[in-house]
């Protein structure tokens, strides 16, 4: 390449690099997720200002997804009258839809579980491996992802990340 041609574009690719990446770093990740419950119930993500949110996605044939389920429960009702929501998006297909609501019986699941094809909105995407959690501020922010591999879902890990959102607990 011409030495005078990278004199040129050395300075401009920087220039442009430097407008565009702190643009991008200062958004807040503000994941959209709407789709009907299997109770029949519509979830939208945005409509939970206020709540901290669990948004955990899982399936019937995935054993570590099996594992979290009570921690998720048993943190669910500690925290539920704190401003805790959780929502289960199932990844299993529809023509398993009887499967999900056995694991629910048996995990005895009390917060919303939804299947993901009837997500008519989902920015989480399409998840390649489960269990995968995401922890949604009361703004609506993300704010946490929870994997196996990396961090798992226990109730201490829950703790860790969602009491700080949470507001102060009323005086007695």
């Amino acid at each position: 390449m011409n030495i005078r041609f990278l004199r040129l574009l050395v300075p401009c690719l920087l220039t442009l690099a430097c407008t565009i990446a702190p643009a991008r770093a200062a958004e807040p990740a503000k994941p959209a997720l709407l789709l009907t419950t299997l109770a029949g119930e519509d979830f939208d993500l945005s409509r939970q200002r206020g709540h901290v949110v669990i948004v955990h996605f899982w399936a019937t044939w995935c054993p570590p997804c099996i594992e979290e389920m009570p921690a998720l429960q048993n943190f669910y009702e500690q925290y539920k009258n704190r401003g805790v929501e959780v929502i289960a998006v199932s990844q299993d297909r529809t023509r398993d839809i009887d499967e999900v609501h056995h694991m629910m019986q048996h995990m005895k699941m009390t917060y919303p579980v939804a299947m993901a094809h009837t997500a008519s909105r989902n920015s989480f995407g399409e998840q390649a491996a489960l269990p995968v959690t995401y922890v949604i501020d009361g703004q609506g922010m993300l704010r946490a992802e929870l994997r196996p591999k990396t961090q798992a879902l226990t109730e201490d890990a829950l703790a860790r990340i969602v009491v700080p959102l949470l507001p102060a607990p009323p005086a007695q």
